[in-house]
Parts: structure tokens; sequence; C-alpha cells
């Protein structure tokens, strides 16, 4: 009777442990496999269970293997999605720079409309030496100069 109770204990230990393989996410180890079986994990002291604890390192290294592989994949998965947020924010900034600022533009409107204005002050001053010197005529809507008087009478 006893040999029955000992096979029933492995036999329920391999499949409980079996029941965790399928499952990928479950954790395996013997607590996890003797609660899965409903036996006390002190069993795998006894040397008959030895077969079925090597059984449960071996599933366990390769379930942490896979773990581990998951986890790597994910956090290149995240690191990939991050790259590509970090390229279209860097895109995105390369292209905001290209353009001139708001300030930038009304600076540079602001310095050209005071060189104009000191152009139009210069080419008034220009006429009235002109006008005072030779008595000149300018066409006021094209510029153009129409007579000139170089001798003073």
């Amino acid at each position: 009777m006893k040999n029955e109770t000992k096979k029933s204990g492995t036999e329920r230990l391999k499949q409980a442990l079996n029941e965790l393989i399928a499952c990928p996410t479950a954790r395996i180890n013997m607590n996890t496999v003797a609660k899965q079986a409903g036996v006390n994990h002190s069993l795998f002291r006894k040397a008959i269970y030895q077969e079925i604890k090597l059984e449960i390192l071996t599933a366990q290294k390769i379930r942490d293997a896979e773990r581990k592989n998951r986890s790597s994949a994910e956090q290149i998965s995240t690191l990939k999605t991050k790259l590509t947020t970090v390229n279209n924010k860097l895109e995105r900034l390369k292209n905001e720079q290209k353009k001139p600022s708001s300030k930038t533009i009304k600076d540079t409107e602001g310095a050209m409309i005071a060189r104009l204005v000191e152009m139009y002050r210069f080419n008034d001053l220009l006429r009235a030496e002109l006008l005072g010197k030779h008595g000149e005529t300018i066409d006021v809507g094209t510029g153009e100069i129409l007579k000139v008087n170089f001798r003073k009478d």
C-alpha cells in the first residue's frame, strides 16, 4: 500500500508539473508544483522524489529563460517605441529650428523699415540739395530727373 501512495504522489507531482508547464505565465518551482499537486513540498527531501525534483528544476530553468527572453522582447519593443517617438520629436524640432521665430521676424522687419526710412531721409536731403544748387525738376511719380540747371544764373 505504501508503494501505491508514493506512486500516486509522484504521479500527482508530474501531472501538476505538466499543468504548470502548459501555462506560459505560471511560475515553476518546487513549492508551486507541490501546491498544485496538493502535497507538502517537504516530500522533495525524500530520495524517491529526486527524479521529479530534477524535472522541476529543469523546467524552472527553462521557464526562467523564457521569462527573461519575453522580458527582453518587451523591453526591445518598448525601446523601439520610445526611439520612434524621440526621432519624430527630433524631426519636428529640426523643422521648427529652420523657421525663424516670430521675434526674429519682427526684429528683422523693424530693422528693414528703419533702414528704408533712413534711405528716404537721405533721398529727401539729396533732392533738397539738388534743388538748391541746380534748380532741378524731378517727376514725382517716377522719380526721374527732368531738368537740371548746372549753371547758376
